[in-house]
């Protein structure tokens, strides 16, 4: 936290000094909330997952701050500061799907055939980094990158109605689910994130700014050696934003 505080600090030194040697005009300063819809998810369904039975997005809201610098009529860069948080919940129906439960018994590790759910809420604080191109006078659109910083980690879930199959073929312990057996990796899940982002933003009044953005992590959002599922996961997000343009 202290070196990303640090780095906002650098970027709010650096545009007041481009402000005393250029007029205020070459700057857009806004504020926005909005509203965060996506999934966590692997790239592409593995052969484990046999059928998706629910997905539903959590209310999932961000607040942010950001500054464009414009290079000429056309072109800008533009960063800044966004809070938010990113979550789902989703059941699937999953055969010999390699996770970690925890029973009465302890922490097993094996294969499970049965139904899964899974809930993710994350907060993070989100640094953007993005090139502007202005198509009108009130709309530009936009393309670049982002870090984000995890601050708040849930990762959590319960498999059911199925069978947990541990140890090696033939000398396996298969053991009957029909209750929830819980599972949960908040602690495992990497403290990084970063990807792309692209998105277009519409000054509808002289104040008001509407804008859309899709952001696609190029990072798993599981920490190195983790092992409770046999697959990477990844933040694809797409957020709907209202704000205040100075």
């Amino acid at each position: 936290m202290k070196h990303t505080y640090s780095c906002l600090l650098l970027i709010l030194l650096t545009l007041s000094g481009f402000s005393q040697e250029n007029s205020w005009r070459e700057f857009d300063f806004k504020v926005k909330a909005g509203v965060n819809i996506g999934g966590t998810s692997p790239m592409g369904i593995p052969a484990q997952v046999r059928e998706i039975k629910s997905f539903n997005p959590l209310i999932s809201l961000s607040i942010e701050a950001d500054v464009v610098r414009w290079l000429d009529a056309r072109w800008g860069i533009s960063s800044g500061v966004r809070f938010e948080n990113k979550g789902m919940t989703t059941v699937a129906r999953v055969k010999e799907y390699a996770m970690r439960l925890r029973t009465e018994d302890g922490e097993l590790s094996g294969l499970f055939t049965g139904e899964v759910e899974t809930k993710v809420k994350n907060g993070y604080l989100n640094i953007p980094l993005a090139l502007h191109y202005r198509l009108l006078a009130s709309l530009n659109v936009r393309l670049g990158g982002y870090y984000a910083c995890l601050l708040d980690p849930s990762f959590t879930g319960a498999a059911y109605a199925g069978h947990f199959r541990q140890g090696n073929p033939g000398f396996e312990r298969n053991m009957k689910m029909e209750e929830p057996t819980p599972y949960e990796f908040s602690s495992e899940l990497s403290r990084h994130d970063f990807g792309a982002l692209g998105g277009v933003e519409w000054n509808a009044f002289r104040h008001l700014v509407v804008s859309l953005d899709v952001s696609w992590g190029l990072h798993t959002i599981f920490a190195k050696d983790f092992t409770g599922i046999s697959f990477p996961m990844y933040n694809v997000y797409s957020n709907v934003a209202f704000g205040y343009h100075f």
